[in-house]
């Protein structure tokens, strides 16, 4: 049977950067509600259908001839989940279970979960979460990440679930809210990195990375990734680290409020993807705004104010509108 793989989501941010690598490889379909465009609609072995998660009759259609999903569909941000908890709870895991289904009926060969590193909550300092760690979920959004994989695991699918840090680099759907986007894009365009706090550990990996971890998790056999959780970073640094990583790659100003703390630590361990699946990150933090860096002098970025480039913003009308 030929494989073709279903990704929800496809056109975020994470999905612009694996369309095309999957799609050089296998067919695959693309299911969105394109709420950010289709910056991929050039990709070609791509059909790509615009629809709600929450759509069966949709869902049904899209999974016709699958093999494989990719779910990265979703509300995201603790922002977004924070307006419109029910929604948020709709989409995330009301969808999700409509998903695993629809996958099951289609009998769809593995399914690959988009968690978080989020559903760890913050640790105290000195702690890295490892997949043993218990999971304390600390905003509405992660709470719907952590459901989802028990969800995945109730089904009779071989699934996967991985729990990625803050991604960063550039993609084709680009996202200038992540930490290390954000402060590339303020070196870049506005000539100054503003920290608040600068104490806080973030944990982040670049994009083109976790693009690499999902094409390999639909090769690796099936006994090594079934019922398995896997944490995906590259490097833990603190806010006035990568301010001074950002600012060694595009020269600027860094102002730091240390009036504006932040007592959230997000830290986490990637041994077990090194050892059972042999992914290791291959771009540092650097390398993602070395990147950045070229995606902004090539024109990737047309106005850094546009809320396409921010989740929250883009996605408010929305959560603001649906009660």
């Amino acid at each position: 049977m030929t494989r073709k793989v279903l990704i929800t989501g496809g056109t975020g941010y994470i999905g612009t950067a694996i369309v095309p690598k999957l799609a050089r490889v296998y067919p695959v379909r693309v299911y969105c509600s394109m709420h950010f465009g289709n910056a991929i609609a050039w990709v070609p072995n791509v059909e790509f259908i615009k629809g709600d998660i929450r759509d069966a009759i949709a869902l049904k259609q899209a999974l016709e001839g699958v093999t494989d999903v990719i779910h990265l569909a979703g509300i995201v941000t603790d922002e977004l989940a924070a307006m419109n908890p029910e929604l948020a709870r709709d989409i995330n895991i009301r969808g999700m279970q409509t998903l695993l289904n629809l996958c099951e009926d289609a009998g769809v060969e593995r399914f690959i979960y988009a968690s978080s590193s989020g559903v760890y909550g913050t640790q105290p300092l000195g702690e890295i979460a490892t997949e043993e760690t218990l999971p304390k979920p600390e905003s509405a959004y992660m709470q719907t990440k952590l459901v989802g994989e028990a969800l995945l695991w109730k089904s009779t699918l071989t699934g996967v679930a991985v729990r990625s840090a803050t991604c960063c680099g550039p993609a084709p759907r680009m996202r200038l809210d992540t930490i290390v986007n954000i402060f590339s894009k303020q070196a870049f365009f506005d000539g100054v990195i503003k920290v608040n706090g600068g104490d806080q550990w973030r944990s982040n990996v670049h994009v083109q990375d976790i693009a690499r971890l999902y094409q390999m998790l639909l090769n690796e056999p099936k006994s090594i990734i079934r019922g398995q959780i896997f944490n995906a970073t590259c490097e833990n640094a603190t806010a006035s680290t990568i301010a001074k990583l950002v600012q060694s790659v595009i020269p600027c100003a860094v102002y730091t409020d240390k009036n504006k703390p932040d007592s959230r630590h997000y830290r986490m361990d990637a041994t077990k993807a090194f050892k059972l699946l042999a992914w290791y990150p291959k771009r540092t933090i650097v390398k993602a705004v070395e990147d950045n860096r070229s995606w902004f002098e090539m024109g990737g970025v047309k106005n850094p104010n546009d809320d396409i480039y921010y989740n929250t913003a883009r996605m408010r009308p929305l959560m603001e509108s649906v009660k």
